[in-house]
């Protein structure tokens, strides 16, 4: 039931309704049947483990505010961190147990200690990497007394279980969550104008995903699929394609996410600002998935000393923070590889800047957006051997093709050209300060519902479906 499906919207229409008529003291209680719903409509062993986690992180969570109300500051401090540690190693320990068990199994098997094991011998439970870094959070901020411990076990059974956000984030804050949570609970939800503001922003993620994301991964499976018969400039394109499939696929998520939290009454955080309009990949990692680069920023940069010990230990950082991030996004090298290349685009980025040698703003742009595009071949190959290849073959042959095929007929092509120039007049207005929903939320009304409506016409008219009318699954998800 992914959130550009049929079911998801039969479901959501539902729950809505539901909602906006349920007195107040019962909205946290349909919030967490709603959550729970939707998860075990996925996966219901995976449930019980969700379950586990959250139960876990709050009973510890009690158990730090416990021992900090009584006993000595040295025995204090010592229970406090055993209980941090204890639900760190439980969820750390799960994620790298599910995620990481193939990549242990093939190791072993080449050195003939055990025979190999693969992933599909150990399913991933849905959102395991999302919500293993809000238990994180969560424990964190309790520790550092930054929040205080829930006494409510269904309030943190919804923090960690939120349906819009479960797949594939963004990863909210604890306390900007229960703060949100708590006002759920008292305030008005009937606001039209948040209402149609949401579904607006929930069918501009649809169609960056169905519209856009579905024409361009046709491009990038025609060239990539297989590549041993391609050169340079197909290569190049299908690069370019998967570059912005995944802005696409990704963002559309988030503001799909964003919008239905938004119908709720929930306000989250945006997970992307205009990222290929960054002016150098210190600038772009501010812009692209921003709820885990602060997550990686405030909870292991900061910690391991950030920028304050030092040039050497400063780039050692840079290195254990993108290796961390290109692992958690997968177990194979290739993820690895594509983390350490984002590290060492920093650290060049830094010299380059402590050199005091200055680029123009626009090639800056390009210079980043080509960094970015290159590390995304690797992010896609299935492989770091594979990965090199493809740049092999991509640098093998110059000459330009005969015929351009890209696996799509031209109506396709048209829709998907005009399509991205709408993408790239939005953030180009985005960039400049121009609030495109607050424009829209100035025109008369009528000519409001035309335009929302319109919208929605044209991305069930022009959308890629399979069967049933269900498109494919969001990139992330499977991260």
């Amino acid at each position: 039931m992914v959130l550009n499906s049929l079911s998801f919207a039969v479901f959501f229409l539902i729950f809505l309704a539901v909602l906006l008529l349920l007195p107040k003291k019962l909205r946290k209680a349909w919030l967490f049947l709603g959550s729970s719903w939707f998860y075990l409509s996925w996966d219901r062993p995976g449930y019980v483990l969700l379950l586990l986690s959250a139960l876990m992180i709050w009973l510890c969570g009690l158990g730090i505010s416990a021992v900090r109300e009584q006993g000595d500051a040295d025995k204090k401090r010592g229970l406090c961190l055993l209980l941090l540690v204890i639900p760190l190693l439980w969820n750390v320990g799960l994620l790298a147990v599910f995620k990481y068990t193939g990549l242990l199994g093939s190791l072993l098997s080449r050195f003939r200690l055990s025979g190999p094991l693969t992933m599909s011998d150990l399913l991933p439970p849905l959102g395991i990497s999302f919500y293993t870094l809000r238990c994180i959070s969560y424990m964190a901020e309790v520790y550092k007394g930054s929040i205080s411990a829930v006494r409510n076990p269904f309030d943190l059974i919804i923090y960690v279980s939120f349906f819009p956000q479960i797949i594939s984030g963004p990863i909210e804050r604890p306390g900007k969550f229960f703060q949100e949570l708590s006002g759920f609970c008292e305030k008005k939800l009937w606001d039209f104008d948040k209402i149609r503001d949401g579904f607006l922003l929930f069918v501009w993620g649809l169609f960056l995903k169905i519209v856009l994301a579905e024409r361009l991964s046709v491009i990038t499976a025609h060239y990539f699929g297989d590549f041993q018969q391609y050169g340079f400039w197909e290569l190049l394109i299908a690069s370019l394609a998967y570059t912005m499939q995944i802005y696409c696929d990704f963002g559309g998520y988030s503001d799909m996410s964003r919008g239905i939290a938004g119908m709720m009454g929930f306000s989250t955080i945006r997970n992307f600002r205009q990222p290929y309009l960054a002016a150098g990949i210190k600038n772009f990692w501010r812009r692209w998935h921003i709820s885990l680069t602060s997550w990686l920023t405030d909870y292991i940069y900061i910690p391991l000393g950030g920028s304050r010990k030092g040039l050497i230990r400063k780039y050692l950082n840079f290195l254990i923070v993108f290796a961390v991030s290109g692992m958690w996004h997968g177990s194979t090298l290739n993820f690895l590889f594509w983390g350490l290349l984002h590290a060492g685009f920093q650290i060049a980025e830094d010299l380059r800047t402590r050199a005091g040698f200055r680029l123009p703003g626009w090639l800056l742009r390009v210079i980043t957006l080509t960094e970015v595009n290159f590390a995304w071949i690797f992010f896609n190959a299935g492989g770091l051997n594979r990965g090199f290849r493809i740049i092999r073959q991509m640098f093998s042959r110059f000459s330009l093709p005969a015929v351009w095929d890209l696996g799509l007929v031209p109506g396709n092509l048209v829709v998907l050209g005009l399509g991205l120039a709408l993408l790239f007049l939005v953030d180009l207005l985005h960039e400049k300060g121009i609030s495109v929903n607050r424009k829209a939320a100035a025109l008369p009304l009528l000519l409001r519902w035309v335009i929302v409506l319109g919208l929605f016409w044209v991305v069930i008219m022009l959308g890629i479906y399979g069967v049933g009318y269900d498109t494919s699954g969001f990139i992330y998800a499977q991260f």
